[in-house]
């Protein structure tokens, strides 16, 4: 993931521990004109399904005759930019709509209180072009 890292390092997190998670959710990006066949919607999420766990998931919609890609789900830690989950998953061919795509969950057993967790998708395309590394909102773990 091109540029990830140094979009994590210019971003700021202050404020102390809260005893619940707080943020998360969803952010939602667009890319290409829905007259081409790179025409894609992306959802990035990040959830706290229980205390100290955090949870990334990717939705995607694209337009059949899309050329192959691939789509990478990245979670970075505030404080170093700390890869703490990750998995590349193979576009499936023809349209699809709304499909969820995961990394696996992480717990974060060393950090210090403060540290905020945000996940980041890129599709690669066959022609190795990359769409912009899509954020989803900050998420601070319990």
């Amino acid at each position: 993931m091109v540029g990830v890292a140094g979009i994590v390092a210019a971003s700021v997190m202050t404020g102390s521990s809260a005893q619940a998670a707080s943020g998360g959710g969803c952010s939602s990006y667009t890319e290409g004109s829905t007259t081409r066949g790179t025409y894609v919607d992306i959802k990035t999420c990040i959830s706290a399904p229980s205390r100290g766990v955090g949870r990334p998931d990717a939705y995607f919609t694209l337009r059949s005759g899309h050329p192959s890609c691939k789509i990478s789900i990245v979670v970075l830690r505030t404080g170093g930019s700390r890869v703490m989950s990750q998995k590349t998953h193979r576009c499936p061919s023809g349209g699809f709509r709304a499909k969820r795509f995961t990394a696996p969950d992480f717990r974060d057993s060393t950090h210090q209180g403060g540290e905020a967790y945000a996940t980041f998708t890129q599709l690669t395309w066959s022609n190795g072009t990359n769409t912009l590394p899509y954020r989803s909102p900050w998420l601070k773990l319990p």
